[in-house]
């Protein structure tokens, strides 16, 4: 492993999150947040010198990187990134509970959205709320750069989900490619935010709730921590916080895709059309429950991008089952987007195995094959994905076991285990002792490894792997 590279690493991204750290303080500061700005300046001055005196003391390093490299330093971001973006949260908490303000970082990264903080009748200072929706976007731009390279470099999931044109394996260092799926992902993102709060403006929504909103959809996270809870401006919003909500869904292949100006190639993406698939049956079903058509697509929308954001009045959906509300939430969005779950891609590869299954029942000598995004798939895409469905199905059953060793009844251990997995905060929502310190690290231990896709975290807890 070069331990070199990537502490050089690390200290690159502590350098960014300083200079975030910085210019979110005076922000704060020309909001007249006095307070709040002084622990933004904290917390810039805790890791930006740090991290810039690592980079001038240590030389490149001579030793060639490897996707091993770029799996620790993965690990170490989500869990090392959130202890200086707690600092913020300080200036909100009551008792300086630094274990409440992690949570709340931890929490905003990995675009689950949820509030430990969140106080009934309080108002949240803006430059909290315009911090919340930073840590949205640099997790989910850490998101999708991690799946692009160090997840499809590694191969988890057999067919090649996490691949796209913006990452080849370099002959130098592994590091050398990633710059450019960082711009790539940047620029896709900021400019579908940049669009959508336009948008939103246009359609009557108050600045703060534009901005906010802008940013959940394209994250597909819960900037504002009662956005879950109230309904949109307008009908006019909520239409455009849907289509922003499957923007934010659909993942860089396809955006990548319509960015070329090939918008029929990017209609026929089978992540495209197994999402749409999904949006009307769970439309179906939550209409044959007894809700109205066009509301209960919304819902569909916002639960299938694990975001929750309401697109409409929210109360009405407050009686369906924890079974049809938890289903959308495991399937989740796409491959290469922000969205939790196990991804659409991988459910259309099972699915279309289960079908030549049955098609090879009666034709029992027939040698059935068949492709994803044109790429022949073979039986080790399918133990790929297999694995990676088994080793969900058992993260989300000890999840259960853990929220119900910690005293949370069934329905909340549920919501707990499967929202935390999911990266999907409203999920949360009426989740009792969410301040109690035990039940925030499983919470944050769950959200994690969410955003590690399960399986990756079993290398890494070997001591050969760090060796």
């Amino acid at each position: 492993m070069n331990h070199l590279a990537i502490i050089r690493i690390l200290a690159i991204l502590a350098m960014c999150i300083s200079a975030t750290l910085l210019f979110s303080g005076l922000l704060a500061f020309a909001f007249g947040e006095t307070r709040e700005s002084l622990y933004f300046l904290a917390g810039a001055l805790s890791c930006g010198p740090a991290a810039a005196a690592v980079l001038l003391l240590t030389d490149k390093p001579k030793q060639r990187s490897r996707a091993v490299d770029g799996l620790a330093v993965a690990v170490l971001f989500w869990f090392l990134a959130p202890v200086f973006c707690a600092i913020p949260f300080l200036a909100w908490t009551n008792d300086i509970n630094y274990l409440a303000a992690y949570y709340e970082a931890v929490s905003c990264l990995t675009t689950t959205g949820h509030s430990g903080l969140s106080r009934a009748g309080d108002v949240w200072p803006a430059s909290l709320i315009f911090w919340r929706a930073m840590l949205h976007i640099v997790g989910s731009v850490a998101c999708i750069t991690i799946a692009a390279t160090v997840l499809s470099a590694v191969n988890l999931g057999g067919p090649g989900i996490h691949r796209s044109r913006f990452f080849t394996l370099p002959e130098t260092s592994f590091f050398d490619a990633t710059p450019r799926v960082v711009r790539a992902t940047t620029s896709i993102i900021m400019v579908s935010i940049f669009f959508l709060l336009f948008a939103l403006l246009l359609a009557g929504a108050p600045p703060d709730e534009a901005f906010s909103g802008a940013v959940s959809a394209i994250t597909t996270g819960l900037v504002d921590p009662y956005a879950s809870m109230t309904a949109p401006a307008n009908a006019m919003v909520g239409v455009f916080l849907g289509f922003g909500l499957i923007v934010g869904s659909i993942g860089l292949i396809v955006l990548d895709e319509i960015g070329q100006g090939r918008y029929l190639r990017a209609l026929k993406d089978p992540e495209v059309m197994g999402l749409f698939v999904c949006l009307g049956l769970l439309t179906l079903v939550v209409w044959m429950s007894g809700q109205t058509l066009f509301p209960g697509l919304g819902w569909a929308i916002s639960s299938l991008s694990t975001s929750g954001i309401a697109l409409t009045d929210p109360q009405a959906f407050t009686d369906i089952p924890l079974a049809l509300a938890g289903l959308p939430l495991l399937i989740g969005g796409s491959a290469l987007s922000a969205a939790g779950g196990i991804k659409l891609a991988r459910v259309i590869v099972l699915s279309k195995r289960a079908g030549l299954e049955f098609i090879q029942l009666g034709y029992r000598g027939s040698v059935q094959t068949f492709r994803f995004r044109g790429r022949p798939q073979s039986e080790q895409t399918i133990i790929g994905v297999w694995v990676y469905l088994v080793g969900y199905t058992i993260a989300v059953a000890g999840g259960l076991l853990v929220m119900s060793i910690l005293g949370l009844p069934f329905t909340d251990a549920v919501r707990a285990s499967i929202g935390s997995l999911t990266n999907s905060g409203h999920f949360f929502v009426g989740l009792g002792g969410v301040n109690d310190p035990i039940l925030q690290l499983a919470l944050i231990f769950g959200m994690v490894l969410g955003r590690l896709e399960v399986i990756v975290l079993l290398p890494v807890l070997s001591v050969s792997f760090w060796r």
